[in-house]
């Protein structure tokens, strides 16, 4: 007996999304994994996880804060600036906040609560830059098929200051430039961002993409 788990959740999410938005750019992948982590992951999906959202989030100089006093005038910012995290035990890949969504929200209001929580920001959200639809199956005899839907949006600055949640954080910080090690989503929304960036090995552009295996 075929199952197939979480299906018309993810669905109707990205049906949503594409009836909202001009353009939504989805990259699709199915997997095959070791049926020890395939259970792990459908305990979690039995649990209500669905995926996650994400926020590419923009600052533009009109919003930084004043400097200070003894801060030279060249250093007042002069473009747009990215909020970039790293969470702990992480090495120095710096990756996009956000997180996982909670029962009953939609992508967009789990990228505000989320960033709120990871960084005390608050965020205007714009349309999707990426969604992620991966089908997962164990690689045994089973057919179960567990379907899940992360969400990246570009999103700009509203208010607050950078304050992380420490017990998941080591870092945050708004970069101008593109750090050595990027995440998978970060790494996707990089390339157009940064014209000096070019990824190790773009994820997205082969077969059945893993973005977490390729970028370990």
């Amino acid at each position: 007996m075929t199952t197939h788990v979480n299906r018309s959740d993810v669905e109707a999410r990205l049906a949503r999304l594409c009836e909202r938005y001009e353009s939504v750019p989805v990259v699709e992948t199915d997997t095959a994994v070791p049926p020890a982590r395939f259970d792990r992951l459908l305990d979690r999906a039995r649990e209500g996880y669905t995926g996650g959202a994400y926020a590419w989030i923009v600052r533009e100089p009109t919003d930084a804060p004043p400097l200070s006093t003894s801060m030279p005038d060249e250093s007042v910012e002069t473009g747009p600036v990215v909020c970039l995290i790293q969470h702990r035990g992480d090495e120095d890949r710096w990756r996009l906040p956000g997180g996982g969504r909670e029962d009953g929200e939609t992508s967009e209001e789990a990228v505000v609560r989320e960033v709120a929580e990871e960084t005390n920001l608050t965020i205007d959200v714009d349309a999707p830059f990426l969604c992620y639809r991966e089908t997962q199956t164990p690689d045994d005899a089973r057919e179960i098929y567990l379907h899940t839907l992360w969400i990246c949006f570009d999103a700009t600055y509203a208010s607050g200051h950078l304050d992380i949640l420490v017990g998941e954080l080591r870092g945050a910080a708004w970069l101008t430039d593109p750090p050595r090690d990027l995440g998978p989503w970060a790494q996707f929304r990089g390339v157009d961002w940064w014209e000096t960036y070019t990824p190790p090995e773009p994820w997205w552009e082969v077969a059945n993409p893993d973005p977490y295996a390729l970028v370990a």
